[in-house]
Parts: structure tokens; sequence; C-alpha cells
């Protein structure tokens, strides 16, 4: 299987090789390729409102994720491509698996950079309008509710549809659902955003055998007519032309510019190309450095002229909190749309001050940073707060979240869209790898396979619906059916608004950045929580050590197990039993962990708190595997040390086509095939200001009330307690208690520090002595309360 490349390309890849060589032939244990064994697939009729997805469409998307795993294989594999040669890992020969890797992961890295470039030039210069620009008018009419109603559609042909590079980028836009909305919404593209992904005719483009993509010359043509770019990613130019922010004048950059660096641990990340870690570079005209940060502040200031003089909204202003684009006039609370609104009306009211400020010519403001701090230094003016809401008051929570998602935009996105795309489809691509690696498309049953994923999603999503305070995590196969779903923008966000919470409609959010912590502990939540709903189903059918750990408080925490519990330990039993079930973590849809990132806040830095994780998910695992040995079974994976005890199953997972040694590697973590160096921005980090947009806030009282609060209560040995922090959306301090020994604290620490808001999440067992292992810092203002 491969992707299609031009002879150009195969040209530089056989660059030095004799002509006197002949072709060998073929090794007898060569296998030629196999044509899928997929039935006619029925992709033209769009499931209706209630049924949400079809098996068909399942298997036309794990067809087109088998081609982008290919097309990864492909140029991260092309050495020399982009200049980054193999040869380098020579450098590093007691690390040479892990070089290799780094250089083909910069290689993606810069090709999807590339990709995302093309993306945005098709989007603005190919995908028909269906409406102008969206306005405050806009949202202030009767009608704004109804935007999501295109009464025009997209016809999607071989002829018209892009390259498999910007299909992808495309593919991860729309797998963000309140983000795409907001993108086709601002620039109306609305009948893109009804018309959804062209499953049947991409579909017919893939070749059964090759999995190569395939269109016809006409529309490749076409193609580079419109957006004056050639068909192959490969071909375009070596550079980027850019616009100075000071004098406007064009400059071409390249997309990289350097060497893999001195040290693994700082791989390409002084590199100053425009794909790179560090771009930089001089403006021939007026001698300014143009690095990202500038752009970022140059694309805030067009965004806010766009306001001012078009009055066009800010982004992060075009829909509510539960992702309703909503007026005042249809709203069952006008307040929300008020609060919605808030960033446009506070920017009007400073917009001289902040167009000055931003205004490149004066360079006072180089820096999103700097944006912020002069933001916030307006947020405490009673002047400003005065012109903003006519008379003086403080700021609603509200305000503060609608706010803060305004300023999200920038903080690591230099395109015109709602998030970085570039990181968008680095972690998409682990869950395309994933996909690969189980590797369904190949098997007789994957029909019913489809059958079987999309009944266990619309149990997923009931207990979304029904808890939408809650982080429900999904497995890798609810997953397949979910992204799916979300490729039909109009049909996904009909299915999940259908539904209300207490009078709310919430168009669910496939959220795109999760600490990997706290993914862990909802995929915890979630499984429980689909126990109940299928009286006794096991969410993840998989025996690797972290599922096995996972499992285990739920199922086998109790003193008595009756009801739903009891079937439950039954079907995770006889789960050893069955041949279709594997222990090896990359054979089975267990958690999807996609979208994984680490924070990188002071808050979290302290290894203790991803720590206490690991302690928790190692003792459950030794638990389950005693349980093993009193039946009489042994488990495979598990590993005796020196005191008596069990270890996870260490393995090396392979990274690039690489084995790489990692100390403790779960499921639940971030891809370790992503560094952070290798690109403008790290697609695996959650920095302070996006956790800030989140919008969770509380006082310093409010955490040590609420701290001191849980551990009178474990103490005094109460079951159960639920209560809510103040000023904390939805989250929830929670104590529950399973069996007599045994005492799960679970809540959420909010930290404040000076104008830097971080979420930390503590798991605790309170089995461990209390005494022995409580830790509080100095500071309580700027680090988390530890238990341990």
């Amino acid at each position: 299987m491969g992707v299609s490349t031009d002879q150009k390309s195969k040209e530089v890849s056989t660059n030095g090789a004799d002509e006197k060589t002949t072709e060998r032939p073929p090794s007898y244990n060569q296998v030629d390729e196999v044509a899928l064994a997929l039935p006619k697939l029925n992709l033209g009729d769009t499931p209706s409102l209630h049924h949400g997805v079809s098996p068909d469409q399942c298997v036309a998307h794990l067809k087109f994720l088998a081609v982008l795993a290919d097309l990864r294989d492909s140029v991260s594999n092309n050495d020399g491509l982009f200049g980054l040669f193999d040869s380098e890992a020579e450098r590093f020969p007691s690390s040479s698996n892990e070089a290799h890797a780094r250089i083909r992961e910069k290689r993606w890295a810069v090709y999807t950079a590339r990709a995302v470039d093309r993306y945005t030039q098709w989007w603005f210069s190919c995908l028909p309008m269906s409406r102008p620009h969206i306005t405050m008018t806009d949202l202030e009419s009767r009608e704004y509710e109804s935007i999501v109603d295109s009464s025009t559609q997209v016809v999607w042909s071989a002829d018209n549809v892009p390259p498999l590079d910007i299909l992808m980028v495309w593919h991860s836009h729309m797998l963000n659902p309140r983000d795409f909305l907001e993108d086709c919404i601002r620039y109306g593209r609305m009948s893109t955003w009804r018309t959804g992904f062209p499953f049947e005719v991409v579909n017919n483009c893939i070749d059964d055998r090759t999995l190569e993509y395939k269109t016809p010359e006409s529309g490749q043509q076409i193609f580079e007519q419109r957006v004056k770019l050639k068909w192959d990613n490969l071909l375009d130019p070596p550079g980027k032309e850019i616009e100075c922010p000071r004098c406007k004048k064009p400059k071409t950059v390249l997309w990289t510019d350097g060497g893999i660096g001195e040290s693994l641990e700082g791989a390409f990340q002084e590199n100053t190309g425009y794909a790179d870690a560090s771009f930089a570079v001089n403006c021939q005209h007026c001698k300014v450095c143009i690095n990202h940060e500038r752009l970022k502040v140059a694309k805030f200031r067009q965004d806010l002229v766009n306001l001012v003089s078009s009055n066009q909204p800010m982004p992060g202003s075009i829909y509510n909190l539960n992702g309703i684009p909503e007026s005042p006039k249809t709203s069952r609370n006008p307040l929300e749309w008020n609060n919605m609104t808030f960033p446009n009306r506070l920017l009007r009211a400073i917009d001289r001050d902040i167009l000055a400020f931003t205004d490149s010519r004066l360079d006072r403001c180089t820096s999103i940073d700097d944006l912020r701090s002069e933001m916030e230094i307006k947020l405490r003016d009673r002047k400003v707060l005065t012109a903003t809401h006519g008379r003086f008051r403080g700021l609603l929570r509200g305000e503060r979240v609608h706010f803060r998602r305004m300023m999200s935009h920038y903080w690591d996105n230099v395109g015109p869209f709602s998030l970085d795309l570039v990181g968008a489809v680095i972690r998409q691509g682990t869950f395309v790898q994933k996909m690969d690696n189980i590797d369904w498309l190949h098997s007789p049953t994957v029909m019913e396979t489809s059958e079987r994923l999309i009944k266990k999603y619309k149990v997923f999503i009931e207990i979304m619906l029904q808890n939408p305070t809650k982080m429900a995590v999904p497995t890798l196969d609810v997953d397949l059916a979910w992204h799916t779903h979300q490729l039909q923008p109009r049909n996904y966000y009909n299915y999940t608004t259908t539904a209300t919470y207490h009078g709310h409609r919430q168009f669910i959010d496939h959220d795109d950045k999760v600490d990997e912590n706290k993914l862990s502990e909802g995929f915890e939540w979630t499984s429980k929580m689909y126990r109940r709903a299928t009286n006794g189903g096991i969410y993840s059918e998989c025996t690797c050590w972290y599922c096995e750990a996972t499992r285990a408080p739920d199922l086998y925490g109790r003193m008595f197990s009756i009801g739903s519990s009891s079937r439950a330990r039954d079907n995770a039993d006889s789960l050893h039993d069955r041949p279709d079930i594997s222990s090896d973590p990359e054979r089975n849809p267990h958690i999807s962990a996609h979208n994984a990132v680490r924070p990188t806040t002071r808050a979290t830095e302290d290894p203790r708190v991803g720590y206490l994780q690991r302690i928790r998910l190692h003792q459950n695992y030794e638990k389950a595997v005693r349980r093993a040995e009193k039946r009489g079974r042994v488990r495979g994976d598990a590993k005796t040390t020196r005191n008596g005890g069990y270890e996870p199953m260490y393995y090396a997972p392979y990274v690039w086509g690489y084995p790489m040694v990692v100390p403790f590697y779960g499921p639940y973590m971030c891809d370790p095939g992503i560094s952070g160096g290798s690109y403008a921005c790290n697609p695996a980090s959650l920095g302070v200001l996006e956790i800030a947009a989140l919008g969770l806030v509380v006082e310093v009282w409010q955490l040590a009330l609420a701290v001191v609060w849980v551990l009178l209560l474990v103490l005094a040995g109460r079951a159960h307690l639920v209560a809510e922090a103040e000023e904390a959306e939805a989250e929830d301090v929670e104590v529950e208690a399973e069996d007599v020994e045994e005492v799960e604290v679970e809540f959420v620490v909010v930290v404040v520090g000076a104008a830097v808001v971080a979420e930390v999440e503590v798991a605790v067992v309170a089995d461990f002595p209390v005494s022995r292992g409580f830790y509080q810092r100095r500071d309580i203002s700027s680090t988390p309360v530890v238990v341990a």
C-alpha cells in the first residue's frame, strides 16, 4: 500500500543510485496487495437525525484513515525531504532510534504545516460563500439561530475534491465541531458546514487494492488554476510568502532552516523557519524582526479593525457556553447573549487605545503576552467597565469565560481559523495510527464491527447528554463512530442539540486538548457509567494492564457486589478466555487518547501530580493480578518485582517506525511520537493561557476551604459527598466510598496566581497513611495542595 508519488519526487529519492543495477526477481515470501473485501457502500443517503451515523460511513472513514496512514509513512520516510537527512542520526550513536524518529517526525511536521497553508488558500479560493461575513447586526437578529440551517449545499465530484493533504486538514478541522461551526459562520461557509465531508466521492477516488487516492487530471488542473498551487504538496516552492506586520511588504521565508541540533532533548528547537519553534527573520525593508508572536498580534489587530470598521464580531463571541448560536430575542436567558458578546462591547470601548498599543510602528506590543497584560489592566479599570456596561459593575463569570475564549484564538495560533490546525492534524494522527494498527479495514467482519461500535457510541452519547458537567472519554471504537458522526456537521449538531438538560440545549464538542491525568480519570468514570447504562456491560474490552487497573475500583472495590456490578465482574473475567482479546495495548480498542496533552504551568510541573495517578493505577493492577492468581489464572504480562509485587507491562512502543524505551507509558498518556521542538506550537502541551480559557476561577479562600472540607469528611468516614465550589463551573468536589477499606477522593484544585489560572487534578487513595503522605506547599496561590 502506498501513496502515488510524482516522478520528480521518485528521482530525488533515488538520487545517486548506480545506473547499472538491475531489478531483482520477487522473493518467494513477497505478498501481493489484496483488494479490500468490502461490499458496495451506500454513502449517498445521509442517515436520519435519529440514526446519526451509518456502518457504511464508518467503513468509508476507516478506508480514508488508512490512506492518511500511508501518506504519513511515505512522507516521513522520504530521506532528504525538506533538507532533513537520516544521516544526521549518526551523531547520536547511543540514541540512534530516537534520533531517527525525531527526524521523521520533523519531516511530517513541515509537510503538515505546508498542508495547513494550502488548506487555508483552498478554503478562501474554492469553497463557495453561502452568505456574507457575519456581523453584529446578524447576532442581534431573531433569525440568527437559524444560521445553522443553510439552504444551499456544495455539490462535490471527483473534479472538485481537493488533494489528499488538504482533505487531511479539512478532516481534522471538522473534528473540532464548535471551532468548525464558528469558522463557517464567521467566513460565510455554511453550505460547506451543511454538506459535510464528501464520503462517497472520496471513497470512489480511493483504489481498493493499493489504497491510492486518485482524481482525474482535469480536476487537478482546475485546482492548480484556482488556488495557484501544485496538486502535489511536495512540488510547491520551498518557501512561504508572509507580510511584514510593520511595513506590509511581502517577504519569502523558508519552511524550515537548520538541522537536528546538538541534543535530542532540544531537537530542532533552534531552527528559524516558518514551521519551526524559533521562527525569526528580519524584514529587508523596515528591519523589524518578524516572528510568530508579532504575527499573532497582527492577526488580533486585523480582527479588531474588522470589528470597528465592518462590525464583524471577534472570534469566540459567535455562540454561547453551550455552543448554540442564539440571538437575544430567542434565548431563554438573555444574559447568556450579553455574556457571549461581551468581548465585542469591551473592545469597542477601548478600541483606540488597543489599536494604538498594537500598532507595530510604535513597537509597544511584540507578543500576545504583552497584549494579555494590557487587556488585564483595562479589565480592572473602572472607567472601561462603565463604558462597556453603561454603568459600573464587576465582570460576570460568563463574561470572563467568553473573553478568555476570544483571547485563546491568538495564544498558539497564527492562522485565520479558531484553532491551530497543525496541532489538530498531529494529534489526530495518533488516532489514525491506532486505527491502522488495529486494522479493522481488512477484517472480514468489518461491517459487523461497525454496527457494534455504533450501538456502543449511542450509549456513550447518551451518557454525555445526561451528564453535561462531566467529561466522558471514548474508547477507540466509540471514537471512530464519534468522529464519523462529526464529519456530517449539520447532522451531528441536530443529533446532539435535540436532547436538553434542564431545558438547555448543548452542542457537544470534541475536546481537542485534555490533560492526560484528567483523561484517565474521565475514562474510569465513563467505564462506570457505561456499566450502569448497559446493566453490566464492559466498556473497554481489553485485558492490557491499564484497562485491568481502570476496571478494578468499580468492579472489585466493594465488599458486596450485586446487580450490574456482579454481571460486569463475570463479563470482565470472561475477557481472558476470548481469543479475539489481547493484552497488547496496541491491539485492542481501549481508551482513545489522541487528545492527551501535558500542562506546562508551574502548578503542574511537579512530578508528584502525575505520580499519584501512576501509583493508583499500579496498585489497582497488582490487585487484578492477585485476583487472577486466586482463580488459577496467571497473567502473561505480569512481571514479578524483587518485593513480590507486580509491574505493569513495560514495553517499547514503536515511534515513527522505531522502538522507543519509555520508563512508564500508559495508553492514556501523550503520544511519545510528538515532541514539542519540531513544531511552531507544541501540539502536546496545554499552556497556562489555554487553561485559563476554560474559565474556571476560584478564590484562594475557596480552594483552602474545599481541601479542608474534603479531608475532614474523609477522616470522619462519610461515604458520599458532592460539594460545588462557588465559582467553578460544573466541577465537583466529590468523595465516594466503595468499601470499608478503601476510600477514593477525587477533587479539582483550581489555583489562582497573579492573573494566571491553572487547573490541577489530584486523585487520592485514603488507605495510604495520611500523616506520612500529606504535602502542602508554601505558596498556596501558585501551587497545588497534593495529598498522597
